[in-house]
């Protein structure tokens, strides 16, 4: 019996600080509901995201940018397999070689493992020496720098399938059983079940990678993979397959500190039980996981699941009036500051000012990614959240709205790149209308100017 994890449903996240903002982009997926389930920054301009859908139809395509989103080009993925495989997360070393793990959505497959490009996406070659088999179920791929990446797999014959390459993926070496954790049995709620991972749940910086278990342990390496270690956490399951009374998320902004959230969950008398979501609870160690603080307070923000670390900042998906809404953190989750609303998937850094955020494509040319970008710098949030925009997406006349009888005098509507396309000019009054209908299809700005400064508002024009 497996798992698949589901990646971040309606999860979002935050921008790192109000000196920050989302811009959202299109990852130019060809299907409208795909999402972005995992993202892979190389630097400011390369970065490569990995296609989610909503349904059961196995996402087999990525979509790649070499100018800083500006521009996305979706490519599919052709694997031996277009109904019994998916892919689980994506690693990319530069513009043209990136890595993912491939996992068997049907049955055992030995066509799974590890796949490399080398081409920019346009083909992909299965790695012969991380040789998941036809037992095997391969879990996720990382690569710390361009030469050194390692793979984990579930447990097979008593112990975790664990593979390092040092040569860019051209050769793999297993992982020795004395260097990693023995799996645990587990006997309650699923008698005989060993302990497993699960698709792309793990959290990586430096040469240290974290991977969560279906025993709610993380497996710690410190050396890219050389040794493990495991730590127990206060978590059951960090993905619900085994014990589905939790699951967890996890970040860590070096060795020593670190962050798990952990969703609760009650189960149902029936057979079998059905879990129904209760609350959450944030946990925080100083000490690389030997010991765990409960640090939840009441007055913070209520969770979904994801936190993520950029530098020093704590990022959540969540907020006090929108569960779907962004906050962050500068004191390691004891207090939150909220940011923003709308619903994003998964979340990547490189650093502090280089992030992208998953997203819904709407369709073809809309959606699916947002970039983390400079904000405004005479924005004002409080201004921005009085003001809605009426219908979105349009095709014709936009309504402008707001709850306070704010004044304003001025709108402009930039496009993506920040170029003004059009203007309206009106004397203090707290609502009005602009034709877009000559506008061709897209991303835009309404930028507005009022009484409470300048309100930001996004708007899609059919």
């Amino acid at each position: 019996m497996k798992k698949l994890l589901l990646l971040l449903i309606m999860a979002s996240f935050a921008t790192a600080n109000a000196q920050y903002e989302w811009l959202e982009q299109s990852t130019g997926y060809p299907t409208a509901g795909t999402y972005t389930g995992d993202i892979s920054i190389v630097d400011q301009n390369v970065v490569w995201s990995m296609a989610q859908r909503t349904s059961t139809t196995n996402h087999q395509r990525i979509s790649l940018t070499t100018d800083g989103g500006t521009t996305w080009i979706s490519k599919g993925v052709t694997l031996p397999s277009t109904t019994g495989l998916g892919i689980g997360n994506i690693s990319a070393v530069n513009a043209t070689t990136a890595y993912i793990s491939v996992f068997p959505t049907t049955a055992a497959l030995a066509t799974q493992g590890v796949y490399k490009t080398s081409n920019g996406g346009n083909t992909w070659t299965k790695a012969s020496g991380a040789a998941f088999g036809i037992n095997s179920f391969a879990n996720l791929v990382h690569f710390f720098d361009t030469a050194n990446g390692v793979a984990m797999g579930d447990p097979v014959n008593g112990k975790f399938e664990v593979y390092r390459t040092s040569n860019a993926g051209i050769s793999w070496t297993a992982v020795p059983a004395a260097n990693l954790p023995t799996p645990l049995i587990n006997q309650t709620p699923a008698p005989d079940t060993p302990e497993y991972g699960y698709t792309g749940k793990y959290y990586a910086k430096g040469n240290t990678i974290w991977i969560g278990t279906g025993n709610g342990r993380l497996l710690k390496s410190t050396d890219k993979g050389a040794t493990w270690t495991a730590i127990t956490t206060p978590v059951a399951d960090f993905g619900g397959g085994i014990n589905p009374i939790n699951t967890g998320e996890f970040a860590f902004r070096d060795d020593n500190n670190g962050i798990i959230l952990r969703s609760n969950y009650s189960l149902s008398a029936d057979v079998p039980p059905v879990a129904t979501y209760q609350d959450f609870t944030l946990f925080r160690t100083t000490d690389g996981g030997t010991t765990w603080t409960d640090i939840t307070d009441v007055n913070q923000v209520v969770f979904h699941s994801g936190v993520s670390y950029a530098g020093g900042v704590l990022y959540s998906n969540g907020s006090n009036t929108d569960n779907f809404g962004t906050s962050f953190s500068n004191d390691d989750g004891t207090t939150w500051t909220e940011l923003s609303t709308g619903s994003h998937t998964c979340l990547k850094f490189q650093s502090e000012s280089i992030g992208f955020s998953g997203g819904f494509a709407s369709s073809a040319t809309a959606g699916g990614i947002f970039k983390l970008v400079p904000a405004t710098a005479s924005t004002n949030t409080f201004a921005s959240d009085k003001f809605t925009v009426s219908p979105n997406p349009v095709t014709d006349v936009l309504r402008i709205n707001n709850t306070s009888n704010i004044n304003f005098t001025a709108v402009q509507v930039t496009d993506i790149n920040g170029r003004v396309v059009k203007s309206l000019n009106v004397n203090n009054i707290t609502s009005s209308q602009i034709n877009v209908s000559d506008l061709n299809a897209g991303i835009y700005f309404l930028n507005i100017t009022s009484d409470a400064g300048k309100a930001v508002k996004k708007f899609i024009k059919n």
